[in-house]
């Protein structure tokens, strides 16, 4: 059963969600805003977004990870789902990670995305981002996270293992495009000379007819 505003304002006072805000609840769910840190893949190191440095620009074809702003505390008798907010699915942007959270889960969200879209799409830290829904078991879970397992402890950031999951630079439309021109730059500038040179080696070796 998914939880209405009402109920899911009642688990957040009882640390559903920290340092939530009253503009990002809504009928059945919450809007999880942009966190200070976001990695697009081919860079040497996450980006760490601020009010002064706010925006995330990614191109076209290009993977990131994203984190949520919000600290979530997932009681062992609920679960939820999370998805991208609707206008950025219409811009292109797809969430190629997980969609659900388990129960007992402590931490932020960690968000692997792609742009499959023709144009950059911008994002803003502590922008709503992402939505999230909550769900009440019907049962009990056999097990919960345990707190001594390093498995299961929550995420405070984007990790080196997560980086490297994504593997190195990426192919995105836009370089491709860069690359293009600038071998139709090179044969543009450069075929008239070869062709110059190579009608000047015909005339200098090719042998002249013997008069008759």
């Amino acid at each position: 059963m998914f939880l209405a505003r009402s109920k899911i304002e009642e688990l957040v006072e009882k640390g559903l969600i920290l340092n939530s805000i009253e503009a990002c609840f809504h009928q059945s769910s919450y809007d999880l805003r942009l966190g200070k840190e976001a990695y697009l893949v081919g860079r040497d190191a996450p980006d760490d977004l601020s009010k002064s440095s706010p925006y995330l620009s990614i191109p076209p074809g290009q993977f990131a990870l994203l984190t949520c702003y919000e600290d979530i505390q997932i009681p062992d008798t609920h679960m939820a789902f999370i998805a991208l907010k609707t206008s950025f699915k219409f811009q292109g942007l797809v969430n190629i990670s997980g969609f659900h959270v388990d129960p007992s889960y402590k931490g932020k969200l960690l968000f692997a995305v792609q742009n499959v879209g023709p144009s950059d799409i911008r994002l803003k830290y502590m922008e709503p981002t992402f939505t999230i829904f909550f769900a009440e078991l019907t049962g009990k879970i056999v097990k919960g996270r345990d707190k001594e397992d390093t498995r299961f402890k929550g995420l405070s950031g984007i990790r080196l293992q997560d980086v490297q999951s994504l593997g190195g630079s990426s192919v995105t439309i836009s370089k491709l495009q860069k690359e293009i021109e600038q071998l139709r730059f090179i044969i543009l500038v450069y075929t008239p000379v070869v062709v110059a040179v190579l009608g000047t080696l015909i005339k200098l070796f090719w042998p002249s007819p013997a008069p008759k």
